[in-house]
């Protein structure tokens, strides 16, 4: 509150002088009293000329204050525009938001905001952690993983329990995502390197393939439960098919356990898979079964959930790398799926003719023209399958332009009839990679350095978080009620 004008003082009046009586005096000794009487009366009037002045200047001081303080708002009048002084210090909590950017539904509409339920965790890798981010409030952890060593070729499991297997440099390990308990399931020479990595369905069984880090020694293969895995086989690096692990079996049958199927890399500890081979476990000195050719521009993807339907790439082939760093070195250099297709696995040779196309190849098209295919994954009920589809520019940088398409499919049976594709969103990202589904309608996607989720029946879009430019892969997530 202001306060009020000093109030002036009044300077107390000067007393007059009362003329001395008359005496009788010399003449001079009269001029001297007069001289000393006016003398008297001058200094009287300049003292009260001074009061005068002096209260004049603190009544122009007090009026400025006031005009200040009229001109700057007051402590209490700012408090009334933001109500408690926390609120003013308070960080909003983080919270999904979707980010359209790089999105775009058909049509050209901007994605609506795709609410998912609380208490849920997305796990994720990076090429230094594994992390988790809630879609409670957006935040946002590392695992605890000591040793964790990251490949492209060798992706962490999230287990049916909700843990984590993933590799290191010294062995194999199983995390408790929550309490940071870790358990060595085995243990790796310095020597080696592990280049595959599986677990059955139901998360009783594991297996995994080593291979010599100087390119000299044995390929071996591992397999059994958690808690007693066995050297299966082994033979030279020299000595091709350098086998690695490509999937347990998915059907229902209780010998999938015991089935692996197997893919060849040719002696590269890269990404690379060639052929398809079946090897059953549960019969000693067993060997593998070749059930698809090694041509080397066809290749399998992905085995279709809770049957033995296998997703194949006919034709495959190399893409020219972004010369602006947008994909990373070990992404770019994969080979890309130019055509799928589907096919039951029954133990025998895989017959090409009996193949359900899902995507005719493009191979006589201009380089131009051509679509390439990434990340194809299926649906938690197998009933669809999604993908990214991209070209790429002719002249460098080389970007992508990539779209997101799913197709229907009646049935994982010999019978299996794939419907035609859908676009769902097309994307400017540089790089986008599909995720493992939450349901059976919400797809996740890595794009430029964040993590999204997408509801492919009302094209909504949500940012669960950023990776802080850092390329990232979604390995599952954690939560029930997604439905």
């Amino acid at each position: 509150m202001l306060s009020d004008p000093p109030i002036e003082e009044k300077t107390p009046p000067v007393p007059e002088l009362e003329p001395a009586p008359p005496q009788p005096a010399r003449k001079r000794s009269s001029s001297v009293g007069v001289v000393t009487l006016f003398t008297l009366i001058g200094l009287s009037l300049l003292l009260f000329s001074a009061q005068i002045v002096t209260g004049l200047v603190q009544v122009g001081q007090a009026q400025a204050a006031q005009q200040t303080s009229e001109a700057s708002p007051t402590t209490q009048a700012t408090a009334s525009a933001s109500p408690t002084g926390t609120r003013l210090a308070a960080t909003p909590t983080p919270q999904p938001t979707p980010l359209s950017a790089p999105f775009s539904m058909p049509g050209n509409t901007t994605p609506a905001l795709l609410q998912l339920p609380a208490a849920h965790y997305v796990i994720y890798q990076t090429t230094a952690h594994i992390e988790l981010v809630s879609t409670t409030d957006g935040t946002a952890r590392e695992i605890s993983t000591p040793d964790y060593q990251y490949s492209q070729a060798v992706r962490p499991i999230l287990t049916p329990d909700g843990q984590i297997l993933y590799t290191g440099s010294h062995g194999i390990y199983l995390a408790n995502i929550f309490d940071q308990q870790i358990t060595k399931v085995a243990a790796i020479d310095a020597s080696v390197e592990v280049v595959s990595l599986a677990m059955s369905q139901d998360g009783s069984m594991v297996a995994w393939s080593t291979e010599p880090i100087d390119g000299s020694g044995q390929v071996k293969l591992y397999a059994g439960s958690l808690t007693s895995p066995q050297l299966i086989r082994q033979q030279s690096v020299l000595n091709c098919p350098c086998f690695r692990i490509f999937s347990f079996l998915s059907g229902t049958d209780p010998t999938a356990n015991h089935t692996l199927l197997l893919t060849d890399d040719r002696g590269s500890a890269t990404a690379l898979q060639y052929g398809l081979w079946e090897l059953d476990i549960s019969t000693p000195a067993a060997t593998p079964q070749q059930i698809m050719g090694e041509d080397s521009q066809q290749g399998p993807l992905a085995l279709a959930p809770y049957s033995n339907t296998l997703l194949y790439a006919p034709y495959e082939g190399a893409v020219p790398v972004p010369s602006d760093n947008s994909v990373p070195s070990d992404v770019a250099s994969l080979s890309y799926a130019n055509s799928l297709s589907l096919v039951p696995v029954n133990g025998t040779l895989l017959d090409p003719t009996t193949a359900q196309v899902v995507l005719p190849g493009q191979k006589n098209l201009a380089s131009s023209a051509q679509h390439w295919v990434t990340t194809p994954i299926f649906s938690p009920d197998g009933h669809t399958l999604a993908y990214i589809e991209f070209t790429n520019d002719t002249q460098e940088p080389y970007d992508h332009h990539s779209a997101l398409y799913t197709i229907g499919l009646n049935g994982l049976n010999a019978q299996t009839a794939a419907n035609q594709p859908q676009l769902i969103a097309t994307s400017t990202a540089r790089l986008l990679e599909l995720g493992p589904w939450l349901n059976s309608h919400i797809v996740t996607l890595y794009a430029d350095g964040s993590l999204y989720a997408l509801d492919i029946q009302s094209g909504s879009l949500v940012r669960l978080t950023s990776t802080n430019g850092y390329y990232a892969r979604i390995l599952g997530i954690i939560g029930t009620g997604l439905t």
